[in-house]
């Protein structure tokens, strides 16, 4: 699979719920102008499709926010990876974890740069059974949980601790490379700076 068409599958299927929050604005703008005699005041009206409106906003911020995640874990920048995370993050991956944003990066500097990881995810891929409308909002829309279907690509490094092994590592060689099937649920926080990863945990199918 070519570059653009990898970063074209990715972003849409994280992006896929947008399209159809979207379309439902769409039809709710549409009611609204059919019902204008209603006997909800107009203010009223506005008011609620404007809620409805920043909350299309939120959802697609989120989806950005996961989309800029598996990008960047993809071409191993973790540090701006780590970055996406809020102070108190948690972080459960195949085989390690971290607490706060700080163990977080660590963890990414450590484990998964220098190949110390039993498994490294390298890559997340579309899973066929995903959900269009995959984002929950609270209702005060600070927080937003989610859970993604996905196909993970990881990696078992090499671990001989000869010069040849370690060398290789470097090099980003791994002894073994697969895929299988899971799901990543997440939760997220809004922040003064916008939205962060609270939690970010997968699971093997």
């Amino acid at each position: 699979m070519t570059e653009t068409k990898t970063q074209s599958s990715r972003r849409a299927f994280f992006l896929s719920g947008g399209a159809a929050l979207g379309a439902g604005v769409a039809t709710t703008v549409g009611a609204a102008a059919l019902t204008s005699h209603d006997a909800t005041p107009m203010e009223e009206q506005l008011k609620q499709l404007r809620q409805q409106l920043e909350a299309v906003a939120d959802r697609e911020a989120v989806l950005q926010l996961q989309l800029s995640f598996a990008t960047l874990l993809e071409s191993q920048a973790y540090e701006a990876a780590a970055a996406l995370f809020d102070e108190r993050a948690q972080l459960r991956l195949s085989g390690v974890s971290a607490n706060g944003k700080a163990a977080i990066l660590k963890l990414f500097a450590n484990q998964y740069r220098e190949q110390k990881a039993a498994a490294i995810h390298s890559a997340f891929r579309q899973n066929t059974s995903q959900q269009s409308e995959a984002v929950t909002l609270s209702e005060d829309r600070l927080k937003a949980a989610a859970i993604f279907q996905v196909e993970a690509e990881l990696c078992t490094p090499l671990q001989a601790d000869c010069t040849v092994a370690q060398m290789a590592r470097l090099q980003g060689h791994v002894a073994d490379r697969r895929w299988e099937r899971g799901r990543l649920k997440a939760e997220y926080v809004k922040t003064r700076g916008g939205w962060k990863i609270a939690s970010l945990i997968y699971l093997s199918a």
